[in-house]
């Protein structure tokens, strides 16, 4: 499978559906001689990525870009460049886990990232659904720089199939790019706050939130202190009304 994408301010991301993106990152599994990194972008990383030059750089060395999202899912339709759906980070995840568990492919996860107790509770709650994921270790999140080399020399001898980091962007995705030649890992992945929610510290929106598409107000009413985070929307929201009328006005020149 050839991977497609779309590209939204100048971010590229993959248009595939979830099923194909399963199918395509477990090719990617079995194959690949070096790190597979994967970034799950949803409308706050793509604002961030436009003030930041070094974090833009580092998502586009990227090997698979996942809209993690809607509100990219409704840009893409509106600027002309529809994406099939939205493939979270979280749901993407479980979906794989699944599949490579019922394709009865054993492979190992390293949990880097959030408090110790979560991440192993994390690693507890994946392994235990998916009994062909075994857990090849965990570390927290709150380490020093001066640390991230034994990090990384730890990472080296567990050497585990698939590397999730839960630090967060852009520390995850820098972390990531940084060691990826390093690491040993078929595949990276940056998964934000899933380990929370893996360890049952925060609950997902109920079902029939997610499918109207309002898990963030969900998760805003949950946190009140993410506001300030959700501003940025604001911005994509007119930064994307702003190149579709661009559009629009090249499309009525050519015309003339």
């Amino acid at each position: 499978m050839r991977l497609q994408t779309t590209t939204i301010f100048d971010i590229p991301f993959s248009s595939m559906t979830m099923e194909e993106t399963i199918i395509y990152i477990t090719k990617q599994l079995h194959d690949r001689q070096d790190v597979f990194h994967i970034v799950t972008a949803n409308p706050e990383i793509v604002m961030y990525t436009k003030r930041d030059l070094r974090f833009k750089t580092a998502v586009k060395k990227a090997d698979l870009i996942t809209p993690d999202g809607v509100g990219l899912i409704k840009a893409s339709k509106l600027l002309g460049k529809p994406i099939a759906e939205r493939v979270t980070g979280f749901d993407m995840m479980n979906n794989w886990f699944t599949h490579l568990s019922e394709q009865e492919t054993t492979v190992s996860v390293f949990l880097l990232g959030a408090r110790q107790h979560v991440a192993e509770k994390a690693g507890r709650t994946i392994t235990s659904k998916h009994p062909n994921i075994t857990l090849a270790g965990c570390h927290h999140g709150y380490f020093k720089k001066e640390d991230t080399a034994q990090i990384v020399e730890q990472i080296q001898k567990a050497k585990p199939d698939i590397l999730l980091v839960a630090l967060g962007f852009p520390r995850q995705e820098f972390f990531i790019q940084t060691y990826k030649d390093q690491l040993q890992v078929k595949v990276a992945v940056g998964v934000g706050g899933s380990f929370d929610v893996w360890a049952g510290e925060v609950q997902r929106a109920p079902k029939w939130i997610r499918r109207i598409n309002l898990e963030w107000f969900y998760r805003l009413c949950m946190e009140p202190s993410r506001f300030h985070r959700q501003l940025v929307l604001i911005d994509f929201v007119k930064d994307v009304f702003r190149e579709w009328r661009e559009i629009k006005a090249k499309k009525t020149s050519s015309n003339l």
